[in-house]
């Protein structure tokens, strides 16, 4: 792991987040981009969407300016932070009319391998239709993102949950979570969360669970956990053996496919209050045909 990009907003929940990155930073030597996004306007006055009112033209213009000069500011005092201390760190401000996408794209442009945010969380309706940032940010990234939702005991993971239902894409994505364990040299135990719509008994369960164990050539402990609903059976597990992660994949669903049908890892990072590491399933796809491929006969789906 060799690049972290941290997006803040300078709340105490990115401050959170900042923590989490430098923890990681320290034990993997990775440099740190830490940006801040400034918001620019989606819309434009007058008829003509070309011809902005010179006066207003100039007032948007020094708006923006202003607004990045207090950013930079403040990302250098970040840089002041004791945690921060030996890290390499980069800072940056950013200008967009979506603060999500350019997150997103940024990424991109650097190569990072891991995106770490702080989330200030969502509930109600309020969640269903605008989301967090960070929720925005897990649904369109193709790198992995940690979302930090509040203050940590420890940001040394010794205990974590990957959560899955243990088929194909479990095995294109679990290296992944597997790298990030041996990192902080933590424990990781398997989850399978048991709901009445798509109800298994518990030994067609502990077979698949095994098959993945087999393949990976571990012997994880294996959870199967009841309850009403896969988010709640994930944040109930977490709790009651108290984990430092929970990982999750994603299918980072997009448009209206989102208000058909939510998304696992979304509703998990607006119910628990522990850090969650998304992996997004498509991005490590076309690894999984070799994977899964070789033990075809050994899985029962």
């Amino acid at each position: 792991m060799k690049t972290i990009l941290v997006p803040t907003d300078f709340s105490k929940c990115s401050v959170y987040g900042l923590e989490v990155a430098a923890s990681l930073a320290r034990r993997t030597r990775a440099k740190l981009y830490i940006v801040n996004v400034v918001r620019s306007p989606s819309f434009y006055y007058g008829a003509d969407p070309l011809n902005v009112a010179p006066a207003s033209a100039i007032m948007l213009t020094e708006s923006i300016t202003a607004l990045k000069k207090d950013s930079f500011q403040n990302l250098s005092k970040l840089l002041k932070k004791s945690f921060l201390s030996g890290i390499r760190c980069q800072i940056l401000t950013l200008e967009s009319a979506s603060i999500h996408r350019e997150i997103v794209n940024y990424s991109n442009r650097i190569g990072a391998d891991i995106i770490i945010m702080g989330s200030h969380g969502s509930s109600g309706l309020k969640g269903i239709f605008l989301g967090s940032t960070a929720e925005r940010v897990v649904r369109f990234s193709e790198t992995p993102v940690i979302v930090v939702p509040g203050k940590i005991k420890s940001t040394g993971f010794r205990n974590i949950v990957f959560a899955s239902d243990f088929g194909e894409e479990a095995y294109s994505i679990f290296p992944v979570v597997n790298n990030f364990a041996e990192i902080y040299d933590a424990k990781i135990q398997l989850l399978k969360v048991n709901i009445m719509e798509q109800f298994r008994c518990t030994s067609d369960n502990l077979t698949v669970m095994r098959a993945f164990n087999k393949h990976f050539k571990n012997n994880y402990q294996m959870n199967v956990y009841d309850d009403y609903t896969k988010e709640s059976g994930i944040q109930n597990f977490a709790e009651d053996t108290s984990a430092d992660l929970i990982a999750i994949g994603t299918h980072g669903k997009k448009g209206l496919a989102r208000f058909f049908k939510s998304d696992v890892s979304e509703d998990t990072i607006r119910l628990t209050k522990k850090p969650i590491l998304v992996v997004n399933f498509s991005e490590f796809k076309h690894k999984s045909d070799l994977i899964y491929e070789k033990d075809e006969e050994e899985i029962i789906l």
